[in-house]
């Protein structure tokens, strides 16, 4: 009888062990969803490689990568928008397989989001004269995007329990003492908001202000290849220390 109990935990040990192995290590599904930003649409409004792109790459070479797509993104999304393809359970195509959006949101292991840019930035994203700007208006289109952008984080929660990661904005306008203090009421709003669904936050302001190269075209605000690698690796860099590291990944 003491033979067969020792035997019984030896088994249920290696159940679990595998139990453990086997979903430490399986691999991800990553959504790409946003704006023209995690479209990857680059300084000359081209749709190329995006952080998004960079970072499945990443995936993909350690062998941790199931499926990928940036399909859902749009060049001009804004908050609002986002929020309908969910309601309206948009589909995609990808060779000849078909993906609705609800599905790919509840098995989907990690989501990045880059949204809100278009609600914002209108007002002054073709002015030369950034005196002109009215604060208190873009204030107001800050406050109103953040409680849009709050209502779209709890519907993606309805359906995902995977790693949400909330990408911020850089200032891509010259120096202006008004503009600056705009981006930084912007990004406090997304980092209290990000607390407040407890998902992740990257900052992309700074990483922005001390390298002009990753915005090329001085006419467009979009990043080149050297700006989108470098969001990802912020990205990597989050996910090493988060996602991969409970999957025992290095």
């Amino acid at each position: 009888m003491r033979h067969k109990k020792l035997l019984f935990c030896m088994i249920l040990c290696l159940v679990i062990y595998f139990i453990y192995y086997f979903s430490a290590t399986q691999k991800l599904i990553y959504l790409s969803l946003g704006d023209s930003l995690a479209l990857g649409e680059n300084a000359y409004g081209e749709v190329q490689y995006g952080y998004s792109d960079y970072v499945a790459s990443y995936l993909e070479r350690n062998d941790l990568l199931s499926f990928y797509t940036k399909d859902f993104a749009k060049s001009g999304a804004r908050v609002e928008d986002v929020k309908d393809m969910i309601l309206k359970n948009e589909t995609i195509k990808i060779e000849k397989e078909q993906y609705v959006l609800k599905e790919l949101l509840r098995r989907a292991d990690l989501i990045t989001l880059s949204i809100g840019a278009n609600n914002v930035l209108s007002p002054f994203s073709s002015l030369q004269d950034y005196s002109f700007v009215d604060e208190e208006k873009v204030v107001q289109k800050i406050e109103d995007t953040v409680s849009s952008l709050d209502q779209l984080l709890t519907l993606i929660q309805k359906y995902t329990r995977g790693e949400i990661i909330l990408l911020g904005y850089y200032n891509p306008f010259p120096e202006d003492a008004k503009l600056q203090r705009l981006f930084s009421y912007y990004e406090n709003a997304y980092q209290t908001l990000a607390k407040k669904h407890k998902i992740s936050y990257i900052s992309l302001s700074a990483l922005f202000k001390t390298h002009e190269d990753y915005l090329p075209n001085p006419f467009n605000i979009h990043p080149g290849s050297k700006g989108y690698s470098a969001i990802s690796n912020q990205i990597i860099a989050h996910l090493e220390k988060s996602l991969l590291h409970a999957k025992n990944v290095s």
